[in-house]
C-alpha cells in the first residue's frame, strides 16, 4: 500500500501531524520503536496556549491544573504569583503521548508500535522506509522522532542544533501532598548558566529538575540534589533520575528535504526562553499536515510551503524568545528582584502561557525600548565578557549569532 504520509515517531509532534492529516482525509501510517504507554523525560507541563492549539480535552490525562508559580533566586527571596485561571496542565508524558496516539488512531491512522526504523530512502515523489522487518512506502514522510532520532540522518538530512541539558527526578511525599504545591509550580534562577530549576507537581508526586546550557552538564546532579534539599525534600528520596538533551535549532538547519518534513524536536523548535517544546511540536505537526494536504491535492507544487510557514510565523517567536532569554540571564537576580518588588514581568508571562500574547506582540508593545533590548541581546552574543556573564561561553558560537541575525532582520 502507498500511504499519503508516513510519520516516524509518535510523540506530540508525530501524533498531531498524523491526526490532522487523517482528519483531512489522507491515508496515514505512524511508526514508533516503542510500545505504548512508554515514558519519556519531560517536565510534563502543557500550558494553556498549547492545550488550545491541540483542540482536545486533556482532562483524562491532567493530574493538576496550575494557577500560580513560586519564584526564587538561588533559593532566596522566594515569592509567589497567582493567575486568574489555569495556566498549565500537569501530566506525565507516558499518559499524554498515549492519549495523543490514541486520538490519532481514532481518526483513522494506522499506528504500528515496536517498529524501529532501519532505513529511509527517497525516490522521486515517494519515500520508502524499513521498520520492524517491513518496507513501507509513502508519498511523504514526516520526521518526528525527537532530538535523538535517527530518521533525518538516515535520509541524509543535516540538522544544526544548540543543546540544553537537563536532569530530572521525582519525589513522592511522605504523608499528605504538600499544600503549597497543590496548584503551584516552582522556578529557581541563578544557579545554572542559561537555565533554571523547577518543581512541577503531579498527582501523587513532584517532578524536580534542573537544566541549562550543555557545558553545565557535569554540575547537574549535585545541583539537583541541592535544589531538592532547599525545597525541603530529601534528595536521597529522588527516584527516576534521568538526563536528556533539549535542541534549539540554528539557521541552516533543515525543515524540508524533497518530500520529507521535520517537526517538533527533530526540527529543533524548542522555546529558547522556557525550554518548553510541546507547543512547537503541536504547531509544526499541524502545519505539516496542512502543507501535505495542499501538496497532494495539487494546490502547491512542493512542500516548501511548510518551511515558509515555519520561518514566517513560528521562528520569529523563537528568535524573540531567544533574545529575551539572553537579556534575562545576563542579570537573573536583578529581574527576579525587580519582579519581587513590583509585579511587572508576571502579567505578560501569564498572558503568554494562556496564549493571549506572543513574544513578538510583547516586543512590539515595548515600542522604542525594544530596539535597545535587541542591541543588548546582540552585544551579549558577541562580546566575551557579556557572554561569560550570561553563561553562554561556547554554547552558541558568535559566527552563528551573525547568521541568525540575517534571518531575523528579514523575517520580522
Amino acid at each position: 500500500m502507498m500511504y499519503d504520509v508516513i510519520i516516524a515517531g509518535a510523540g506530540p509532534a508525530g501524533s498531531t501531524a498524523a491526526r490532522e492529516a487523517a482528519l483531512r482525509g489522507l491515508s496515514v501510517l505512524m511508526l514508533d520503536r516503542a510500545e505504548f504507554p512508554r515514558d519519556k523525560p519531560c517536565g510534563g507541563g502543557v500550558n494553556v496556549r498549547t492545550a488550545n492549539l491541540l483542540d482536545l480535552d486533556l482532562t483524562p490525562v491532567t493530574e493538576r491544573a496550575i494557577t500560580g508559580a513560586t519564584f526564587s533566586w538561588r533559593r532566596r527571596f522566594e515569592f509567589s504569583r497567582t493567575s486568574r485561571g489555569p495556566i498549565t496542565y500537569m501530566t506525565q508524558r507516558r499518559d499524554l503521548d498515549t492519549f495523543l496516539a490514541e486520538q490519532a488512531a481514532s481518526a483513522g491512522v494506522n499506528f504500528r508500535q515496536r517498529e524501529a526504523l532501519s532505513s529511509v530512502e527517497q525516490s522521486g515523489d515517494s519515500v520508502a522506509v524499513q521498520a520492524g522487518g517491513y518496507t513501507y512506502r509513502g508519498h511523504t514522510l514526516v520526521v518526528a522522532d525527537g532530538a535523538n532520532g535517527i530518521a533525518a540522518r538516515m535520509a541524509g538530512i543535516s540538522t544544526d542544533f544548540v543543546r540544553w541539558v537537563a536532569l530530572e527526578g521525582n519525589i513522592t511525599p511522605k504523608g499528605e501532598f504538600p499544600r503549597r504545591w497543590e496548584t503551584f509550580m516552582g522556578f529557581d534562577f541563578g544557579s545554572l548558566p542559561g537555565g533554571y530549576g523547577w518543581v512541577f507537581p503531579k498527582g501523587d508526586h513532584l517532578n524536580v529538575g534542573v537544566g541549562g546550557w550543555k557545558h553545565a552538564g557535569p554540575t547537574l546532579r549535585p545541583k539537583l540534589d541541592l535544589l531538592a534539599d532547599s525545597y525541603g525534600f530529601d534528595a536521597t528520596d529522588l527516584w527516576g533520575v534521568r538526563g536528556y538533551h533539549l535542541p534549539i535549532r540554528q539557521r541552516g538547519s533543515k525543515l524540508v528535504a524533497g518530500n520529507i518534513l521535520l517537526v517538533g524536536d527533530a526540527a529543533g523548535v524548542l522555546d529558547p526562553l522556557t525550554g518548553e517544546g510541546i507547543f512547537g511540536a503541536v504547531w509544526t505537526g499541524k502545519a505539516a499536515a496542512e502543507t501535505i494536504e495542499g501538496y497532494l491535492d495539487g494546490r502547491t507544487p512542493g512542500l516548501d510551503a511548510y518551511r515558509q510557514q515555519v520561518e514566517g510565523q513560528l521562528l520569529p517567536e523563537l528568535i524573540v524568545g531567544g533574545q529575551l532569554h539572553d537579556i534575562f540571564h545576563l542579570w537573573p537576580g536583578l529581574f527576579v528582584g525587580m519582579e519581587r518588588g513590583a509585579s511587572v514581568l508576571w502579567p505578560p508571562f501569564e498572558r503568554m502561557l494562556r496564549g493571549e500574547e506572543t513574544y513578538v506582540s510583547f516586543a512590539r508593545g515595548l515600542g522604542r525600548l525594544w530596539p535597545l533590548l535587541e542591541f543588548l541581546s546582540d552585544s551579549i552574543r558577541v562580546f566575551p565578557p557579556l557572554r561569560r556573564m550570561s553563561g553562554l561561553n561556547d554554547a552558541i558560537a558568535p559566527e552563528r549569532f551573525f547568521q541568525r541575525m540575517s534571518v531575523r532582520r528579514t523575517d520580522t
